[in-house]
């Protein structure tokens, strides 16, 4: 049997080019609501929306999470993240030649975790994440399949499409997925909400590079380069009041 992408056309998304800024709390907020129904169900997803922004975190870093990993700390008003997985991250392990004589490496994977991190308290996404917390004992996202394992991260990817698919049309069109024709150009992923995290933090804290490299425990300065976006909005802030003309 042939699978899905044998008869669909795959269009990769890619948020150097589709994110140009932050989008706002405000559309943040309506779609996380757009979660709809009752009970614990809709306080996963929007818990798991909430922590796939809040952390940055890629889907299955983020699945992978456990109560322990967040420590809430009050009086400085944040949550302590330590310890969270960091996955696609590998050593080499030997060395050789290949037939057109260029160098390459075996490499294996390798177990690491991101630096701690911490998430203000007054940031409009953390009590949604906070409420599916507070009513877990041990992993965030637990497979009702697989004891003692977490959710798959195709069950991460089929979510966000579905939800993609009931966001409001005006909605749409604010995050640039819908052109001025009414046709669909893009859609909401995963790797979307890590770029708003990203663009957000710039934004509204004004982190330089070195503090998303911090942050996200990134390596190279391309990635942060890559994930984050100031808009026009960002650089307007910066440009406001600085110069004085005659």
């Amino acid at each position: 049997m042939k699978g899905y992408w044998a008869s669909h056309e795959y269009k990769r998304l890619s948020v150097d080019k589709l994110v140009e800024e932050f989008c706002g709390w405000i559309l943040l907020l309506e779609i996380i609501e757009t979660v709809k129904g009752k009970g614990s169900r809709v306080d996963r997803n929007r818990g798991f929306l909430a922590t796939l922004f809040e952390t940055g975190g890629r889907v299955s870093e983020v699945l992978a999470l456990r109560k322990s990993n967040f420590e809430l700390r009050k009086d400085e008003n944040l949550i302590l993240v330590r310890d969270m997985p960091l996955f696609k991250r590998y050593r080499k392990v030997q060395e050789y030649v290949d037939e057109k004589g260029k160098k390459r490496w075996v490499t294996e994977p390798e177990e690491a975790t991101r630096r701690s991190f911490p998430i203000v308290l007054d940031e409009p996404l953390v009590p949604y994440m906070l409420k599916w917390i507070d009513q877990c004992e041990d992993l965030l996202f637990p497979s009702p399949y697989k004891e003692g394992e977490p959710l798959s991260r195709i069950w991460g990817y089929r979510f966000i499409r579905r939800l993609n698919d009931k966001l409001d049309e005006r909605i749409k069109r604010k995050l640039g997925f819908v052109n001025r024709k009414g046709e669909e150009v893009a859609h909401l992923f995963l790797h979307w909400l890590r770029s708003m995290r990203a663009s957000e933090l710039v934004y509204d804290y004004g982190f330089e590079i070195i503090d998303l490299l911090d942050f996200f425990t990134w390596e190279k300065h391309d990635t942060a380069l890559n994930y984050a976006r100031k808009g026009w909005k960002g650089l307007a802030n910066k440009m406001r009041g600085k110069v004085k003309y005659a």
